[in-house]
């Protein structure tokens, strides 16, 4: 008798769990968004500094979150000196010009011309990390991301702490 009451008990108790959501890790589903370069530096927050660090989070954007950025190039230099091209995209807001402008391993100028409508497809990533004394909570494109000793070094020295974007982020609509 005691033994169907505990089986009984149990049975309940897995049953309550599972309906409601207890075992679930309550993750927010991850979403794909697919916006335009000017809606990219939108989500991101005005104020990226405080006394101690440097936060960098979209408003909307979460870890593994995907992002297709689809938009049409005003300009596009390929770099020698550091092996990467950068792709710029250009808007006005009243008087106020504005751009964002990702680069990519090597050299892709001869696959994309000014004018041209491309999709570049990224992950977010969320990036925590202190170092010195300065904190820096960030969300990147994972596809940049190579590790915390990359990000220090190379942040001091060109103020990014990523790496180029593959080109197999980048396509022609």
């Amino acid at each position: 008798m005691e033994r169907k009451i505990v089986a009984v008990s149990l049975i309940a108790i897995i049953s309550v769990a599972l309906f409601c959501g207890c075992t679930e890790n309550n993750a927010r589903q991850k979403q794909t968004y697919t916006w335009t370069a000017k809606q990219v530096i939108n989500d991101m927050p005005v104020d990226l500094e405080w006394d101690d660090g440097i936060q960098l989070l979209y408003n909307t954007l979460e870890d593994g979150d995907s992002l297709v950025i689809q938009d049409s190039i005003t300009d596009i230099y390929y770099d020698p000196d550091t092996d990467t091209t950068v792709v710029v995209f250009e808007w006005s807001e009243g008087e106020e010009n504005n751009s964002y402008a990702p680069f990519f391993e090597g050299d892709i100028t001869d696959k994309y011309t000014i004018g041209q409508e491309v999709r570049i497809t990224v992950t977010i990533k969320y990036v925590e990390i202190s170092y010195g004394g300065f904190d820096f909570k960030i969300e990147i494109f994972e596809e940049q991301w190579e590790n915390e000793e990359y990000f220090i070094n190379n942040y001091y020295e060109n103020g990014q702490g990523l790496k180029a974007l593959p080109q197999s982020d980048i396509s022609a609509v």
